[in-house]
């Protein structure tokens, strides 16, 4: 297992954009069979296209922009590790975190084949109560990522904690989906 580690080390080392969308890639489509197996319990009627969507998100968006979102907030200029541990997760936290948030329901949506009121709705029902998790979740788990863990592994850290966090994101989009195509749900909220 050690050796493995440093081989992937050194691999973030030479390539750590790629090497954070592999990873990525793989944590977001863990997450979502979870969801879909162990909470949804679909088994035979797993919807392979939603895990790809969300590998897809996970891999090709999420990673490279979180990656450098990273890289920026290691340049703020603050010299004391904890002022400037408490000044990125806020800012990653009630800057970072609402936008990106928004971007995945988006994105789910649109590559669900849907328009831009279909984003709308599922970001209405989705949106605040997922920040609200977020919040709970990451901004302890941020002060200690950004105030301990190594800049080149700190998506791996995060993307450690994204596997409960996936399936969770995966059960809110796919709520959201199940709003979508219900129109009297849709029509009790206009």
């Amino acid at each position: 297992m050690a050796g493995l580690m440093g081989k992937y080390a050194a691999f973030l080392t030479r390539r750590p954009v790629l090497g954070n969308m592999i990873s990525s890639a793989v944590l977001f489509g863990t997450g979502d069979v979870i969801a879909q197996q162990l909470i949804e319990k679909k088994g035979a009627d797993h919807d392979l296209p939603r895990t790809a969507r969300i590998v897809t998100w996970g891999g090709i968006l999420f990673a490279p922009t979180v990656n450098l979102w990273f890289r920026t907030l290691e340049r703020i200029p603050i010299r004391s590790r904890w002022p400037a541990t408490f000044a990125r997760v806020g800012l990653d936290q009630f800057g970072f975190a609402p936008v990106i948030l928004s971007g995945f329901f988006t994105a789910m949506t649109f590559m669900e084949g849907k328009d831009f009121n279909a984003a709308k709705v599922k970001w209405h029902e989705s949106f605040f109560p997922t920040l609200q998790a977020n919040w709970m979740l990451f901004i302890p788990f941020q002060i200690l990522n950004m105030g301990l863990v190594p800049l080149q592994y700190r998506l791996l850290a995060v993307n450690a904690v994204n596997i409960p966090w996936n399936a969770f994101l995966s059960l809110q989009n796919a709520k959201g989906r199940k709003a979508e195509e219900d129109p009297v749900a849709i029509s009790k909220k206009e």
